[in-house]
């Protein structure tokens, strides 16, 4: 089945999981627990793929299980593609998987309105240049796939978007943007009614995520996946919403798949 065709079924399985609108538009959602599966969350693969496989077989998912990611699934590992194929195909099997879309899912989006040229610079520049067809703009699928993704969700327990919110505004929901670019908020506990922002974005090391989750708050799970060569960085990580285990996988996309 061709990509385009993958995506047109998957879309509709995919908002089928969703609870109440939280906008008018259908840019987030509240997302009730589905049963007794796990709660699971993990952000920035940034085109990991081998690294993203191995980590969701050492969670041993399932399909009761809630898979959340937290947008940037592209991008600066040249295997942008084939994670883009495995969410689908995931989705397509029957498996809970919550998308989100983050800055890059962004940027994708707006260059492709009708700047080809800059969409081939910065797909060059990420190593995407796989998510483009042969007119150079994106990929049958790649659009519409990007295109549906919410910009955050609400559960029982967490609010969970790509980067954060502004917490300088009278009501940070209405922030589109921040959500997906802001590098550091104010955590306010009234405005998120006590419940943590887990969010990925800005690149941390694992120590620091540690103390986060520890703190319960504000919650980011980036380490920096592509950054395998920087001490504390290089790993893909995976949180257990409920239990709050952290799960890791070191990069393993620096060697080419053959």
């Amino acid at each position: 089945m061709e990509f385009e065709e993958k995506v047109q079924r998957a879309i509709p399985v995919m908002k089928s999981l969703y609870g109440e609108k939280l906008d008018e538009q259908g840019r987030a959602y509240f997302i009730p627990a589905s049963g007794s599966g796990r709660r699971f969350a993990i952000t920035d693969i940034h085109g990991c793929f081998e690294t993203f496989c191995r980590l969701l077989q050492k969670i041993d998912l399932q399909k009761t299980d809630q898979l959340f990611l937290l947008g940037d699934l592209v991008d600066r590992a040249p295997y942008s593609f084939y994670v883009l194929n495995k969410v689908v195909d995931l989705i397509l099997d029957g498996y809970q998987v919550y998308c989100l879309r983050g800055n890059h899912e962004q940027i994708f989006i707006e260059l492709n309105q009708h700047i080809t040229a800059e969409l081939f610079a910065f797909s060059k520049r990420q190593s995407s240049m796989h998510l483009l067809g042969k007119n150079y703009y994106l990929k049958p699928g790649v659009r519409e796939f990007f295109e549906s993704l919410p910009y955050y969700f609400e559960t029982e327990k967490e609010f969970l978007v790509h980067a954060g919110f502004n917490t300088g505004l009278d009501n940070a929901f209405e922030d589109w943007r921040s959500m997906l670019w802001i590098r550091g908020f104010k955590y306010k506990t009234k405005k998120f009614k006590g419940k943590s922002v887990v969010h990925g974005h800005v690149p941390t090391t694992k120590k620091e995520i540690a103390f986060e989750i520890s703190a319960g708050r504000d919650i980011c799970l980036d380490n920096g996946c592509v950054r395998a060569q920087v001490p504390g960085y290089g790993r893909l990580l995976c949180l257990d919403l409920d239990t709050l285990k952290l799960h890791s996988k070191k990069n393993s996309d620096l060697i080419p798949i053959i």
